[in-house]
């Protein structure tokens, strides 16, 4: 047996017996043991029968998530201190305390740390993006979801002070989904989220604006109609925008396509799933590089077609 080869036996023999030295270590208690969501604290475990100091480095982790530790540290062979950071949407209740060090020997104290609730956290919005264009009438609003929030409060407004609200009610979670015939076409709106606990009101979320698409459907009654209809558009010519109407008498999806003079399929403005009632779709040229000229509108629908024909005049 050569040289190097006994050197590196030995020196697993040695990482071996330093691992089971060090693993009869045991965790008495923690200080702090409990903890509020939002907050940090400095965090200090202490220990009895241990060689802590062996070990170059430790880590600290709370079993359920949500508590997280760094600047771990020992002391001594009875101490070891660190930072913990509670987050704001901490599970709360009983956490395991695990200690791990160099030699993936680890210890715990079982329910050792416990988590209060505090007053909600400041929701960070998601849907639609700040200054976002293009949305639609019905968009489903998303922001980050939170166990120990009962409810939320979201407010749509046309300015930012919310002195205009459109929409303002209390959901239970995210997401939401705002209904045809709230939301006008090409506004701009504004929006934020806060939350509510048994603590209490939160603070509101930073105000998110959105605009909505010029050319969209509005849903203008929920009454059935006898049969299925497509409508001249009104008004015709025109420059830039025109009203298309149309009467759904049973659910489908409906599909309504712009051709030119040749049969080209020029535009899709329509292609979604309707419920029976009577609608409107307002189509705007302002976002597309559509010339003057004669095109033809179809709508199709279950076994229902109909083409009518439109003029654009610039």
């Amino acid at each position: 047996m050569n040289l190097r080869k006994i050197k590196y036996i030995t020196l697993i023999i040695i990482i071996f017996l330093t691992s089971k030295l060090f693993s009869q270590s045991q965790l008495v208690n923690c200080i702090p043991d409990t903890g509020s969501q939002s907050f940090d604290y400095p965090f200090q475990l202490n220990g009895t029968g241990t060689e802590w100091t062996i070990s170059p480095y430790f880590e600290i982790y709370f079993w359920g998530g949500g508590v997280f530790a760094d600047s771990v540290r020992a002391i001594n062979d009875s101490v070891i201190l660190a930072h913990i950071y509670i987050m704001p949407n901490a599970d709360t209740g009983y956490k395991t305390v695990i200690l791990g060090d160099a030699f993936l020997n680890y210890d715990s104290i079982p329910q050792g740390f416990k988590v209060f609730i505090w007053f909600p956290a400041i929701p960070n919005l998601l849907y639609p993006p700040n200054n976002s264009q293009n949305i639609n009438q019905n968009p489903i609003m998303i922001w980050d979801s939170n166990k120990t929030v009962d409810s939320f409060k979201i407010q749509i407004a046309y300015d930012s002070i919310f002195a205009q609200t459109v929409f303002d009610t209390v959901v239970a979670q995210p997401p939401v989904q705002i209904r045809l015939g709230i939301l006008e076409l090409g506004q701009k709106y504004y929006w934020r989220v806060r939350g509510y606990n048994i603590k209490g009101t939160g603070p509101w979320s930073e105000i998110w604006n959105f605009r909505v698409k010029t050319t969209g459907i509005n849903l203008i009654s929920q009454n059935i109609p006898e049969k299925y209809e497509l409508l001249q558009n009104y008004p015709n010519p025109f420059n830039p925008s025109t009203i298309i109407s149309y009467k759904i008498k049973e659910g489908g999806n409906v599909k309504i396509v712009l051709y030119d003079m040749l049969g080209k399929e020029i535009l899709t403005l329509v292609n979604q799933y309707h419920q029976p009632g009577y609608y409107q779709l307002k189509f705007s040229t302002a976002s597309y590089n559509l010339s003057s000229g004669v095109y033809f509108y179809n709508l199709k629908v279950n076994n229902y077609s109909e083409t009518k024909r439109l003029v654009i005049l610039k």
